[in-house]
Formats: structure tokens, C-alpha cells, sequence
């Protein structure tokens, strides 16, 4: 794992520990997308609404397992609890102005039962 996490990668954490949902919101570029197993997310207003439901399950983080990036792309692997049960998440994510523009994630058992 590289010894330095990216600033917006931290602030991520950060947020999602405090469950600080407008704190993180506030990190996606207006343009951003999110895709996903279970579709293209478009813009804050939908990101928002599903990062709503996935946080209702108490989401917790308990390890990062795998990191990396190149200043404008960050790759992740990591360990999440998940509704009670530990699950394995995965995402890349590319920056633009700074925001979280494009992302790509999921949860490696498909997370279909959650929502």
C-alpha cells in the first residue's frame, strides 16, 4: 500500500467516518459519474440519493487492502462492513478540477441485495 494516501482520498475517509454526507458530496465535480454494476449514476443528485441508501446500512470501513495513484486516478481495494457483513470493495476513481469526476465501484459480491 503506498505509504501516502491522495488528500481527496483522506478527505473520503474522513467523511465517511463523521458520516458527513454533505461534506462528501461536496467532493464530486458537478459532471461526475458514477458507474456501476447496477447502472451509470449521473450528477451529485443521483450519487447523492444512493450513497443516501448505502449509508442507511451503516457503512463502516475496516481495511484498505489494496492502493494507488498517479495524481489524477486513485484505485482502491478495501475491506467494508456492510449491513453486518464484511464485504470486499473495489473502485478507481479520476479526478477533474480537483472533484471526483469519474468513478468506478463496486462491491465484489455484487451488493445486488442492497438495493
Amino acid at each position: 500500500m503506498t505509504a501516502q494516501i491522495h488528500p481527496i482520498f483522506a478527505q473520503m475517509a474522513e467523511c465517511t467516518a463523521r458520516n458527513d454526507l454533505d461534506g462528501l458530496m461536496d467532493l464530486y465535480h458537478p459532471e461526475a459519474e458514477w458507474s456501476r454494476f447496477q447502472g451509470i449514476l449521473k450528477g451529485r443528485d443521483e450519487i447523492r440519493a444512493v450513497n443516501e441508501k448505502y449509508w442507511a446500512l451503516g457503512v463502516e470501513f475496516v481495511s484498505m487492502d489494496e492502493y494507488i495513484d498517479s495524481g489524477d486516478t486513485i484505485m482502491t481495494r478495501s475491506t467494508m462492513r456492510i449491513d453486518g457483513r464484511e464485504e470486499v470493495a473495489f473502485g478507481a476513481y479520476v479526478l477533474k478540477d480537483g472533484k471526483l469526476w469519474r468513478i468506478f465501484g463496486a462491491v465484489e459480491g455484487g451488493a445486488v441485495a442492497f438495493w
